[in-house]
């Protein structure tokens, strides 16, 4: 195990940060996540893996939460409750991991996590225990601590604003180095960013008809992508129930532009399904809707499209070159031979869970193409089954029914983080070949349940007396509370 540059830098901050406040670790937490392409540490023994920069964070942030003074121990024991879903998915995940690799090695063909030397697309190997396996324990383990560092922030003085004007400083720094390092190609820029792209990746380098594929500091253009839409989505619903809109807004608009120009599925796959959810919420729940968002949502479609319309008028070629890209992004590509290899690696987990009984053959033992099957194949009914116990325990906050006297931006951020995690996990249900949710949705899931547990809760009682009293006489409760009164002013 050695350290890199990053993971150098990264043990500074993080020794300076272990006397500073939770909140002040959550940004550090969240800050290291824009390194996507980086490694922190190297680990040759496991088939040369790497440690990226928001795993290595966690050391620092759980030397913090332990700390024998000052810490927040209690505050952590309270998350493992409510997450616990979370932690029945992590535990079996690993133990699955471990010990389903050799019990079912070779009664099944797959397509390895690392294939090197595969003769076609569509190339398996019998199934063996592989350093993959141990890679995708520290993988689930570490999206569970981040879950559960960001309920232990959000819970602490100082937790609330620093996710929020956080996300906004991310936001803009995800946009802007993506921008920077797709029209700096060829350039001593790209050489800079290269110094950030040190993990053991495949680093791709693509272009599409004459447009640089949006990639900033990760390794490709839908880890990119997959990244910014969190941040899209967090700030947009922010925005939306006006916690600091000015500055939400603006990094979401910034965000969704970048997005639309990354040139990644993942990308337009995430913008039309919240566009999709924002059209609905807006007109099945309009009562629940502020207008002056409506308004706002409104003004800057009709300026995106003018501006289209300048764009197709100044450079006539730009809207077919455009139109032909965002198709071939989506809709010709599950035509394509990479869309058949995608599909041969989904169908992978049916396989597997058929094969396994049920049971799953443990994650990091075969690459997918989607989330849900990758659960279904590497965790079987167990991981199946609790993860989305999870999903409906995240979700709940969004509908609660809360005193909201006083607590207006608190269950404003909750809403908002409650919204953006199941909805960044719908490009990953399409596209991730792991069975971790990832780390964005672990910092949005835990601070959606951190959130919700700081806001009481309204108790509705039934009413025993007008109860009894229909039982007895058959009245109706105004015929009871009449007679109330009449009684009383007697």
């Amino acid at each position: 195990m050695s350290f890199t540059f990053v993971g150098l830098v990264q043990l500074v901050i993080g020794f300076v940060l272990l006397f500073r406040s939770m909140p002040a670790m959550l940004l550090f937490l969240m800050a290291s996540g824009l390194f996507g392409g980086a490694a922190a540490l190297t680990v040759p023994a496991l088939g040369n893996s790497s440690i990226p920069p928001i795993q290595f964070a966690l050391v620092f942030v759980y030397l913090r939460v332990l700390m024998p003074s000052g810490g927040y121990f209690e505050l952590w024991r309270d998350g493992v409750k409510d997450n616990f879903p979370l932690v029945l998915f992590t535990l079996y995940g690993m133990v699955a991991a471990l010990v389903a690799p050799r019990i079912f090695a070779g009664q099944i063909d797959v397509a390895p996590m690392r294939f090197d030397d595969a003769r076609s697309l569509f190339d398996t190997v019998p199934l063996k225990p592989t350093s993959q396996n141990i890679t995708a324990c520290v993988y689930l383990l570490g999206a569970l601590m981040v879950t559960l560092s960001a309920y232990v922030a959000v819970r602490t003085a100082g937790g609330i604003e620093a996710l929020v004007k956080g996300g906004v400083v991310i936001g803009w720094v995800h946009a802007l180095t993506g921008l920077i390092a797709s029209q700096t190609k060829g350039t001593w820029v790209q050489d800079v960013f290269a110094l950030f792209r040190n993990g053991a990746y495949a680093q791709l380098d693509q272009s599409y008809q004459g447009f640089n594929r949006v990639d900033g500091l990760f390794p490709e253009a839908s880890g990119w992508a997959a990244f910014a839409l969190g941040w899209f989505v967090f700030n947009a619903e922010c925005w939306y129930r006006s916690v600091w809109a000015r500055h939400t807004g603006t990094a979401a608009l910034l965000l969704g532009g970048v997005l639309f120009l990354s040139t990644s599925s993942t990308a337009y796959v995430g913008l039309a399904c919240y566009a999709a959810f924002f059209a609905g919420r807006a007109a099945l729940f309009p009562a629940g809707a502020q207008p002056q968002r409506l308004r706002q949502a409104a003004a800057a479609l009709v300026a995106l499209v003018f501006l289209v319309a300048v764009a197709i008028a100044v450079v006539p070629g730009m809207a077919a070159k455009i139109g032909q890209m965002v198709v071939h992004m989506t809709v010709d590509k599950g035509a394509s031979t990479s869309g058949q290899q995608r599909l041969f690696w989904a169908m992978q987990g049916v396989t597997a869970f058929i094969a396994s009984g049920g049971l799953g053959i443990g994650p990091g033992s075969f690459r997918s193409s989607s989330l849900f099957m990758a659960i279904l194949g590497t965790m079987g009914v167990i991981g199946i089954g609790t993860f989305v116990w999870y999903l409906i325990s995240v979700v709940r906050p969004i509908g609660a029914t809360v005193a909201a006297s006083g607590h207006e931006a608190m269950i404003a951020v909750m809403r908002a983080c409650a919204v953006t995690a199941p909805i960044i996990l719908i490009p990953a249900a399409v596209s991730s070949p792991n069975s971790h949710p990832g780390t964005s949705f672990a910092i949005f899931a835990g601070a959606a349940l951190g959130l919700r547990r700081m806001i009481p809760h309204v108790v509705r009682k039934p009413d025993l007396a007008i109860l009894v009293s229909r039982k007895i006489s058959g009245s109706p409760p105004q015929a009871v509370a009449t007679a109330r009164s009449s009684g009383g002013s007697a």
